[in-house]
This record gives C-alpha cells, structure tokens and sequence, in this order.
C-alpha cells in the first residue's frame, strides 16, 4: 500500500475514534435514576404506650399517634403490622412547632424535621387496603400541611401536599375512590391530578405521589396511571410551599402500612434532562456518525481514485 493511502486512512481511524469519543459525552450525561434520599419510614406496627408515638425507622421522625376517641387500630398489614384508621385517628409527624408565649403578631416556628419539608422532587409512598370512603372531600394517606398562625387548628390549615382518595360531592367529574396528588406551589397556585380509576376496596395497593422535572404522576402497584388535572396544571413550576406537619390517614377509612416520604432531589438536581433534550442528543449523535460516514466515504473515493 502507499505511503499516501496508509496517511489517508490513519486519519478516517482519528476521525471515527473522535466520533465514538464525542458520542458517550452526550450519552452519559443522561443520570440514571437511583432511589433517591429516604428522609422518613414509619412501617406503623406499634403505638407506644409510653407516648403514643410510633417509629420511624431513619430516627428522625417519629410520629405522634392521635384520635378521638380513640386511637388507630394495630392489625394484621402488609409487612407485619399496619395501622386501621376509622376517619377520626390519625398520626402526626411536626416538620416545626409554632412558638410563642404570648402570641406573637406573626407566627415563630422552631424547626423540628427540616428534612421533611422537601420542596422540589419528592415522592410520597403507601400500602393501603380501603374498606371505605368517608363522605370528604380527601380521604389522606399522606397530606403535609402548614399553619398560617399560631391558632394551629385543623380548619385553619393549608393543604400543601397530598396523596389522598377522592370521596364526597364532586363538581369536577371525578370518580369516588380516585387516587389525588396535590401540590402547592410557591406562587399560591393549586396543582391537582387524579386517576381515571377508583382504588379497588378490601385488597392491598401499593400507592405512589411523585413530583419530577416532568411533572406529578401517580402510580398504583408500580404502574403510572392516566391522569385528569382538576386544578392548575401537571408541571407546575416554583418550590412546593413551606410546611408545618404530616398527616397520615387523616379523614381515612384505610388500614395503612409502610408509608415513606422521599427527596429526589439527587436523583434530578445535577440530572440531564432527558425529556427535554432527547432530540438534541439524537440530532447529534446522528451528525456525528453522519460525518463519520461521509469522511470514511470520501477517503475511499479519495484512495481508490485513478491517478491521472
């Protein structure tokens, strides 16, 4: 082979080694999902006696337990024990306490669980088995709340997060039993999605509230489920708001088990945003084996070429 055509080809070998050196940059980019931060675990297998509270498995945030006039029932669950909610018992878990003495012209707070107040990606996450619906409005697995002053009652609360069912009166078209996930953003607006379908009754459902980049989606034993939006829209933007408390099982007739709360936040924070810029990596990645192609091309033409 001559001098010039072993040249010529060296350089069609620097050129396709560029492309499949450039090609994984826009590739790997694409973070792959992990599980993200758990910052909240409560299994809901014990009251103890001792406080009415019940654990949480990271340490961090246990729960106070609460009803009237009673407690929720321990039972038989999913994974051991699990909780039976009645309508009126639920469990409590403070992000921070509203302080004070005397009462103060604007509220002070003293955090207690920042971790919980999560307020870009989250997901929220239960097993439930629903025997019934109580005629409200939401029927919460997991609602985050926050008091606007130091009154701290439950009528004087803002909705700020929840993965809740669907009962009572509608005016929106929504079935009775439908799974909801709500957020509220910074910018006082309500965000709401449900499910076309109604959670089915005495069997176990695993139930899932996710804020991402590309929006809230609901899922029911590992599957997203189509979804109406009632209020607002499905990707709103800005922080969720700030909160006071979680509730779970709040205005329920559910056994609950194993509820978690997690922060996606290092799933997506860094993240290449695939939704948005998948064109862009295709349009490049198909350039760049477009010119790889065109330059092996034209050095074969260029080899094999009579010489003149």
């Amino acid at each position: 082979m001559l001098k010039g055509s072993k040249n010529k080809i060296k350089i069609l070998t620097l050129c396709l080694l560029l492309a499949s050196m450039v090609s994984p940059i826009f590739m790997t980019t694409v973070k792959a999902q992990n599980n993200g931060d758990l910052v909240g675990n409560w299994p809901l297998n014990e009251i103890k006696t001792t406080d009415n509270s019940t654990t949480d498995t990271t340490d961090v945030n246990n729960g106070i337990v609460a009803g009237h006039p009673d407690l929720p029932t321990v039972v038989d669950g999913k994974f051991g024990k699990a909780f039976q909610f009645n309508g009126d018992n639920f469990v409590y878990v403070p992000i921070k306490f509203v302080v004070g003495f005397p009462p103060t012209p604007q509220a002070v707070y003293m955090p207690v669980s920042p971790n919980l107040d999560i307020q870009k990606y989250v997901q929220a996450e239960a097993w439930i088995n629903v025997s019934g619906f109580k005629n409200v409005t939401y029927n919460n697995i997991i609602v985050k709340c926050n008091h606007p002053d130091q009154a701290c009652s439950w009528q004087n609360t803002t909705r700020v997060l929840g993965l809740s069912l669907r009962a009572g009166p509608s005016e929106d078209g929504v079935v009775e039993g439908a799974l909801s996930g709500y957020i509220l953003t910074d910018s006082g607006e309500a965000n709401e999605i449900v499910t076309t379908k109604s959670i089915p009754l005495n069997q176990w459902v695993d139930v899932v509230f996710a804020r991402t980049p590309t929006g809230m989606h609901l899922y029911v034993n590992g599957e997203e489920q189509t979804v109406n939006v009632v209020q607002g829209i499905q990707n709103p933007k800005g922080k969720i708001m700030s909160g006071t408390e979680f509730y779970f099982g709040h205005d329920g007739l559910a056994t609950i088990d194993d509820v978690s709360i997690t922060d996606l936040g290092s799933v997506y924070e860094n993240a290449f945003d695939i939704g948005n810029n998948m064109v862009i990596v295709i349009i490049a990645v198909s350039l760049i084996f477009a010119v790889a192609w065109l330059l092996r091309r034209a050095i074969q033409l260029w080899i094999i070429r009579p010489k003149i």
